[in-house]
């Protein structure tokens, strides 16, 4: 029987029909959608600073990703391509869980040299070099999404190749689709999706198999016309429960009203379950146990870190200090019906970030 509490209000925020384009008429949509857009546009937001710019310079201040968690039972996977437009990171990363090992590839390269989509229809991204390919085929409206990585490895890295398939099909939750608010004309838009997914790895000469019975990825389509100093804390999770795939994603960021616009959200089954604000404590530090709670009493969960994935850079103009912890979440996530659905066991990663620039 689900565990319901009758007299106890929970959170709820309004999801919105989905116009043809992000922006109309040079004004960017904001709230919580129920479907993805046609036309993911930001760059015709007018004003998007408060006065006109070039199109190339409102370019320069649109930072924009396309990013994977992958994983099953023994296997987490971070795929990226992220574009903050004075350069690109591409990263794979494979953690090992059973063995304690994680394995980092990594180029950071000119922004010329990498493509990340408009959306995720049928589009591609990709960074493609003589020694390290990542090439992610969206086809999300037909359903499927493909990633392909081949790295010639080097530095006492082995040599990795793989190919994943995604599903977001019947019996899929919906995807989470957002626009939040920075300023009046100015903000950020996300579209994530968890799902299914099957493939083969091969590193080091071992075969990994994902099967999709206990295989899942999520994906998130980022693009945000962010603050001159960016802050923000976030973790992502995944496992199976009663519901079946279930997931959730939770962030506190610089939106100024988080009460209605947040991309917090748990993934549950065939339902997608819109979650309030939370606040993220770390009393002893990023490397040792992160609190994320809200003040509705939905979300109360822990993420115990494994593995670190730190960037610094310090350049006078641009300034960088983030972490991307991977590792283990324990505690419970209520969904606005009161139902409980406990995290424990559940693997994920996280992030401190901190950029100027």
């Amino acid at each position: 029987m689900p565990n319901t509490a009758k007299s106890k209000s929970y959170y709820r925020r309004e999801i919105l029909p989905t116009p043809e384009s992000l922006v109309e008429n040079g004004k960017i949509h904001f709230g919580t959608f129920n479907a993805p857009f046609r036309n993911v546009n930001p760059l015709d937001a007018a004003r998007v600073f408060g006065f006109p710019l070039p199109r190339f310079l409102i370019n320069m201040r649109l930072k924009e990703w396309e990013a994977f968690q992958l994983g099953n039972d023994d296997f987490f996977i971070l795929a990226v391509i992220y574009n903050q437009k004075v350069g690109t990171l591409v990263q794979f990363i494979l953690c090992d869980k059973k063995n304690n090992r994680m394995t980092k590839y990594e180029k950071k390269v000119p922004s010329w040299r990498t493509r990340v989509p408009s959306s995720l229809g049928d589009t591609r991204a990709r960074y493609v070099s003589d020694h390290f390919r990542l090439d992610i085929h969206n086809m999300l409206d037909r359903g499927r999404i493909f990633i392909d990585v081949a790295i010639d490895g080097g530095r006492k890295l082995p040599p990795l190749y793989e190919h994943f398939e995604a599903f977001h099909e019947k019996g899929t939750a919906r995807p989470l689709v957002v626009s939040l608010p920075f300023a009046s004309n100015r903000g950020m838009y996300s579209h994530k999706c968890l799902m299914p997914m099957e493939g083969v790895l091969f590193s080091g000469g071992r075969r990994i198999d994902f099967e999709r019975k206990n295989s899942f990825a999520i994906v998130d389509d980022h693009k945000g016309y962010y603050p001159y100093i960016l802050k923000y804390d976030w973790v992502t999770g995944a496992g199976f429960t009663a519901k079946g795939l279930t997931g959730f994603n939770l962030t506190d960021n610089q939106v100024p009203d988080r009460e209605r616009f947040n991309e917090n959200c748990l993934w549950a089954g065939k339902e997608l379950h819109l979650l309030p604000p939370v606040t993220f404590s770390r009393p002893n530090g990023v490397h040792d146990e992160w609190s994320i709670r809200d003040r509705h009493g939905m979300v109360d969960i822990t993420f115990t870190p494994v593995f670190d994935n730190p960037l610094k850079m310090n350049l006078v103009m641009i300034k960088t200090d983030y972490h991307g912890p991977f590792g283990h979440y324990n505690g419970v996530i209520r969904t606005p019906r009161g139902e409980k659905i406990s995290v424990k066991g559940f693997y994920g990663m996280g992030e401190q970030k901190y950029f100027r620039g």
